[in-house]
């Protein structure tokens, strides 16, 4: 491992003591790390997988959050919500309360990159460490929420509830022609597996009518959807 990272000092930030050390480690292990490592012949797993499960425990913990302190709050307008407090920025912020670019084990050329400081290293490392949490507390959802929605609460406070949300604005004119289908499409992806840049398309039916770049998939569609939205205001 790298000199001078020290997960246990991380445990003490986050308040939470894993039983299985290795999960914890494994939620810091960035992609180019861990190819160093196996380069070497030394077994290693990045956080890869742990950031998929990680992003599905966050989004269950924030929705209900959201649904049982908003109870005014109408659907569409906690879709957006909703999207504010778990977008890119906010987690990379949330990351960066806690130190946790100081805690990742990045490969070499990562590192001199300053890749402890991007904004996607950081997203995928906190919903990483919330998978790690929710595997290590035996499937416990309160156990990732009391982590995690001290953050979400925070955020939602200061959050405008009427921010756009591109996907949700689209969606609700597609629905009033009946039989319309409306999909996002990754059409191209490039750039490094720790910092790639995708291309989504809006596809109503079999029509582009929308294209949108970002950092992530989900900034991509975003992205897509507030371009197809010139499509329906030409006139």
């Amino acid at each position: 491992m790298q000199n001078k990272i020290d997960p246990q000092k991380l445990e003490k930030i986050i308040g939470y003591s894993f039983k299985n050390k290795k999960l914890l480690t494994e939620a810091l292990t960035h992609s180019s790390y861990s190819n160093e490592l196996l380069q070497r012949n030394i077994d290693s797993v990045s956080n890869e997988r742990l950031e998929f499960l990680g992003d599905s425990v966050l989004e269950i913990i924030s929705t209900t959050y959201l649904y049982r302190n908003f109870p005014s709050v109408p659907e569409g307008e906690l879709t957006k919500l909703r999207s504010e407090v778990i977008c890119t920025d906010a987690l990379a912020g949330y990351a960066g309360d806690i130190s946790l670019g100081n805690f990742l084990f990045l490969g070499k050329g990562e590192k001199k990159g300053g890749g402890q400081n991007k904004a996607s290293t950081l997203e995928n490392a906190f919903e990483a460490l919330l998978g790690a949490i929710y595997l290590d507390s035996g499937c416990s959802l309160d156990s990732v929420g009391k982590f995690a929605l001290p953050f979400i609460a925070s955020k939602a406070k200061t959050a405008s509830v009427d921010s756009k949300d591109y996907k949700s604005e689209l969606q609700q004119i597609v629905q009033q022609t009946p039989g319309e289908k409306l999909s996002y499409e990754v059409t191209d992806r490039q750039g490094p597996d720790n910092d790639p840049t995708f291309t989504v398309t809006a596809m109503l039916n079999s029509n582009i009518i929308g294209t949108g770049v970002g950092h992530s998939k989900r900034k991509a569609e975003q992205e897509a959807a507030k371009d197809a939205l010139k499509f329906f205001r030409k006139d």
